[in-house]
Order: structure tokens, then C-alpha cells, then sequence
């Protein structure tokens, strides 16, 4: 999933919900779960730079000839109060052609389809072309913005996702941190509130981002990543939410994305 809607948009959006309600919250976790795998923190100091592992796995993710193909599946967790909501993502990538996907929303199934500058969306059995800008599930898109911060990364380990030995490399910055040196566009509504806000000024301080990413010793393409934002509310507890990707099987043979009259012929509009 296009990471712009996740990560980036996803502390501007925590942020906004937590200031709206004046109610107190149970917390979520307190602390942040182990990586996957089982890194600690006893794990060796950043011996490789961050960056440069990060900017390789991103460049190849767009020009290397093995790399355009892909499977992909992940969740978005919300926690808030005693409750949980999880969004399912489970697609593959053939670019520059297109992707699908399978998504859970909400408690809703959706598929996305998109091959060349056509998109549709399927709701239930119904498909539909996107009338709106489609979503771009992008599965690398977005990752750029991390990298003014990885001068702070330490790297873990390493670990293996579906059999690929990766370097793991991990972050931990605090939403002031995240706003202040980030570039994206997402932040600037934010930026303009902080001087008139000392409560959103509070918020962003006290808060947690942790971000790992999983990059292949050998193929130095990114495997995994994961990100926990963890937000104090105003009135004691917090909000919490989780983002966690795998990308595998890379220029699998087995790919394949659906010719568009096999879409086409089901729409409804």
C-alpha cells in the first residue's frame, strides 16, 4: 500500500484524533514488541550506513530488471481504548504495468486493479471503475522521507524474511523530530498549528515513532518493514497503531495481472 497513506498520513491522522476528544482512554501497549525476529537492544551498533542501504534498495526497486516483479502482504493496526481495527493488504506488482490487490477495510473487502491508466475497484461482487484518484498501492512509494533521518538508524542482527537473509536497520524519532525534518506535504497543516497549539506541541513531543526496515544482504532489495506510532491523549493513555509489509518473491514467474476485458466485461460503470 502506497506508504503516504500509512505512515506519513498516519501520525497527521493520530494526531487529530487524539486532540477531538476529551475522553480518557485506556492505553494501549506501553512499549514497543520486539521486531519480528527477535532483534533487542543488545544488538550491534550501525556498522553500514542506513542511507546508503535504504537509497540502493530503492533505486533498484525501480530500475533493476528483477525487481519489478513482486508479491506483497501487510496490516494496519489501530489501538484505541480496548479496541483493535485491522486493515489486510495481500497483492502483487508487475511494473510498469499495474498491480491488484486484496484489502479488508473496516470490515469490508475490497480489490483494487490497475494496468496502465485504467482503475477499477471491486466492492462485494461489483466492479466499478475508480472515478476518484485512485489509490496508489505503490508498495515503495513514500520511503524517500525517511531518509533525512537515518543518519540516527542502528542496525540489528540479521534476520531472514521468507528465507532471504536481510540487514535490518532501526529508528526511533519522536513526532516532533518527524515534523521538524521531514519534507513532505502531509505536514504542513500541522507545522502552521504548532505555535497557537502547546497541546499539540505536547503531543508530538512526548510521542513515538520506531521504523525497521529489512533490506537483502545479497540482493539489497527492501524484504520488510514495520513502524510504531505510539501517541499520548490528552486526558491519559494513548493511541497506538502498527505498520507492517513484506515484500517476497521477487521477479516471480508466477505473477500475473489480468488483461483488462476480464475486468472490463463484469463493470457495472
Amino acid at each position: 500500500m502506497r506508504k503516504r497513506t500509512t505512515a506519513l498520513l498516519a501520525l497527521s491522522a493520530l494526531v487529530s484524533a487524539s486532540l477531538l476528544t476529551g475522553c480518557t482512554y485506556e492505553s494501549g501497549p506501553k512499549s514497543f514488541a520486539l521486531t519480528n525476529y527477535g532483534a533487542t537492544d543488545s544488538t550491534p551498533a550501525q556498522t553500514e550506513s542506513a542511507t546508503e542501504w535504504l537509497q540502493t534498495a530503492l533505486e533498484k526497486g525501480k530500475t533493476d530488471p528483477n525487481a519489478q516483479k513482486y508479491w506483497y502482504k501487510g496490516h494496519v493496526i489501530n489501538y484505541i481504548m480496548a479496541r483493535t481495527t485491522t486493515s489486510m493488504f495481500n497483492g502483487a506488482v508487475r511494473n510498469p504495468d499495474g498491480y491488484n490487490v486484496d484489502a479488508r477495510i473496516a470490515r469490508q473487502d475490497y480489490q483494487y486493479y490497475r494496468i496502465g491508466d485504467k482503475n477499477y475497484v471491486r466492492v462485494k461482487d461489483a466492479w466499478m471503475t475508480a472515478r476518484e484518484t485512485p489509490l496508489e498501492f505503490d508498495v515503495l512509494k513514500g520511503f524517500d522521507d525517511w531518509l533525512p533521518f537515518l543518519d540516527q538508524a542502528v542496525q540489528l542482527n540479521d534476520d531472514k524474511v521468507y528465507g532471504t537473509v536481510c540487514v535490518p536497520f532501526q529508528l526511533k524519532i519522536t513526532g516532533a523530530e518527524w515534523l521538524e525534518k521531514s519534507n513532505s506535504p502531509l505536514f504542513e497543516s500541522l507545522k502552521k498549528q504548532l505555535g497557537d497549539r502547546p497541546d499539540l506541541d505536547y503531543i508530538l513531543k512526548e510521542s513515538t515513532i520506531k521504523t525497521t526496515f529489512w533490506i537483502g544482504k545479497d540482493d539489497r532489495l527492501l524484504h520488510q518493514y514495520e513502524t510504531w506510532i505510539i501517541l499520548p491523549m490528552p486526558e491519559g493513555g494513548t493511541m497506538d497503531q502498527q505498520i507492517f509489509f513484506q515484500m517476497f518473491k521477487y521477479n516471480d514467474s508466477g505473477i500475473e495481472i489480468k488483461d483488462p476485458e476480464e475486468v472490463e466485461k463484469y463493470l457495472l460503470y
